[in-house]
């Protein structure tokens, strides 16, 4: 591998360098005509300025033939930097007080409002860098419009007051493209990528590409963020960062995104914060940032803060823990492992639409009133699932089999059963009881009460049951063989048998019966015998019979000699059972008799 590369797609128009000269547009024409300026430019070893030359109104404008047509490709972009030293005597964005013009000759053009007194670095002044969608319905235009090719550029502005007061009018680097930061490469042995080495790249005097500018407190970001592309990976790892996403109106909702490219990237963030505004002088917040998994990278999130953006898309490589997305756009989980988040007052229809819900785990969902938590999609075959989350705001659910299911809008899952199927959902322990909306014709039953539990010291190979359970889902589980010799299961459980219990551990022929007193957290207490599970006789039952149905009375069950067992005597018209106790094989023992069973 080797050290990150930073690099940008921008090429120029125009970097206001010597040798440069600048015109005016067709109603533009209040200035004195603009000139390099030496001092306080940004970019380079100059820039452009001009006089306001005690006139307002509109407009002044610093404007530069290309020499030739420019084809402005599909996501191409216009990018500039505008900078009025008199803030206060500039319009407001409404009004267009920072414009930018494009056009195939200085009297055939296009304009839009790019800022104002009220808008960016305003009203405090300084440098802002503004971007164009030259398919962006125009906010002004002269003469015969242009489509895709533009010769012709310019920074405009619109004065309220004015001053003959040196050059105010400023303007530098004039760029054109995607606005791509691309971050390839980077390991352990050489540095990983960071934002702080994009934004060192960003913000070099010979570059300052205006997409990951450092601003007080984090960076401010624009464009597209690629992380990796075809040819080459990208290991990029950072922390403690955050961004702010530039308010971009004159772009499209796509413009601000970050795409993860190359299966073999990986991009781990440890609590990076990235914000859109929430609200715009120029009305609502067009480009709110979006981001991709486009190939199945590795992607760890962790404590990280999602604010006001639009939507996230995910593959079975991404895992999510700890991580807020607030009044965020769709969550695709597309088989990601998202844990401990928080989904709060999602802006779009349903917060997160699931693929595998096993991987969805212990996640807030806020509903800001309307909307749902999370959509399973379609549901053709009867299945059960696993709810293992909690939710505030939504309709409440209720437990049922099957539930009447709701048609607010406002419940907690979204299902499309097919007709003659069933979902269950089974509530883990913990959990909050959801609402469904189903939108098929199907049965949807939600079981509550669950209570997942582990048992240690078990052989390899074994399985394990709750007595009493004689349900259709009788609770049990099997041994992996992995590990420390933990079983965990999560199981239907009466709340009987979630204070106290048996359980019983199977062997190929052979069971032990252990009881329980209680449970913490998810581990068995009070088990006696201690789990050993030697099948030595002093804990076993010997045989291990199958359920079966009595045909005759009496009944008769061969068993060894000298060994005390246990049966079980079930009516499964009521589902009630009824233990009966052998001390030794003259039947001396019996707790019950069998006249007791219930018809």
């Amino acid at each position: 591998m080797a050290a990150p590369s930073y690099t940008t797609d921008l090429n120029t128009v125009c970097l206001m360098e010597s040798g440069d000269s600048f015109e005016e547009f067709t109603g533009y024409t209040l200035g004195d005509g603009a000139d390099l300026e030496t001092d306080w430019y940004l970019q380079g070893n100059s820039c452009a300025s001009d006089e306001a030359n005690n006139k307002s109104g509109v407009g002044h404008s610093i404007g530069f033939d290309y020499g030739s047509n420019i084809t402005f490709s599909t996501d191409d972009y216009f990018f500039g930097w505008m900078f009025c030293m008199m803030p206060n005597a500039t319009d407001t964005f409404a009004n267009g007080g920072y414009r930018v013009l494009m056009g195939t000759s200085l009297g055939d053009y296009k304009g839009w409002k790019v800022g104002g007194s009220n808008f960016g670095r305003n009203p405090y002044g300084g440098w802002m860098n503004v971007a164009v969608d030259p398919t962006f319905t125009h906010d002004y235009s002269n003469g015969t419009l242009p489509t895709t090719q533009f010769r012709y550029f310019a920074a405009a502005y619109v004065l309220v007051n004015t001053t003959l007061k040196g050059r105010p009018i400023c303007a530098d680097a004039y760029r054109y493209g995607r606005g791509e930061l691309i971050i390839e490469l980077g390991d352990g042995t050489n540095g990983y990528g960071t934002f702080s080495g994009i934004s060192t790249e960003n913000d070099g005097t010979s570059n300052r590409w205006g997409l990951l500018q450092e601003i007080p407190g984090g960076y401010l970001w624009k464009g597209l963020m690629s992380f990796g592309n075809a040819t080459n990976l990208c290991d990029f790892r950072d922390a403690n960062v955050a961004i702010t996403i530039d308010d971009t109106p004159r772009t499209n909702s796509a413009f601000n995104r970050i795409e993860v490219n190359n299966a073999s990237s990986r991009v781990d963030w440890l609590a990076v914060n990235i914000s859109a505004p929430n609200t715009s002088v120029s009305g609502s917040v067009l480009a709110k940032g979006e981001f991709e998994a486009v190939d199945n990278a590795t992607i760890n999130k962790t404590s990280c803060v999602f604010t006001d953006m639009s939507t996230f898309i995910y593959q079975s490589n991404s895992t999510i823990a700890d991580t807020i997305y607030r009044r965020c756009g769709q969550v695709t989980q597309g088989g990601a492992s998202l844990t401990g988040c928080i989904f709060d007052e999602s802006s779009a229809a349903t917060a997160l639409v699931v693929s595998a819900i096993s991987g969805v785990t212990d996640n807030l969902f806020n509903s800001d009133g309307t909307g749902h938590a999370i959509d399973i999609g379609n549901i053709t075959t009867t299945q059960a699932i696993t709810w293992d989350n909690t939710e505030s705001g939504y309709v409440g659910g209720v437990a049922g089999s099957p539930i009447t299911t709701g048609t607010s809008g406002n419940e907690t899952i979204l299902c499309n059963v097919s007709s003659g199927e069933t979902l269950t959902i089974n509530v883990a322990g913990g959990a909050s009881t959801p609402s469904v909306k189903n939108d098929g014709t199907g049965d949807v039953n939600v079981v509550a009460g669950q209570v997942s539990f582990s048992l240690t010291n078990v052989v390899s190979g074994s399985t394990f049951t709750l007595d009493g359970a004689f349900t259709t889902d009788t609770p049990s589980g099997t041994y992996n063989g992995t590990g420390d010799n933990v079983i965990q299961m999560t199981a239907t459980i009466p709340t009987s048998f979630a204070s106290s219990g048996t359980v019983r551990l199977y062997n190929g022929s052979y069971y032990e019966k252990y009881t329980y007193t209680g449970m913490t957290g998810a581990q068995l207490t009070g088990v006696s015998p201690t789990l050993s599970q030697d099948f030595d006789g002093s804990n076993s039952l010997l045989p291990l019979v199958a359920p079966t149905t009595i045909t005759t009375d009496p009944y008769t069950v061969l068993v060894e000699a000298s060994q005390s067992f246990e049966a079980m005597l079930a009516n499964q018209a009521s589902t009630t059972y009824i233990p009966i106790q052998f001390s030794d094989t003259t039947g001396s023992g019996f707790s019950r008799r069998i006249s007791q069973i219930e018809e």
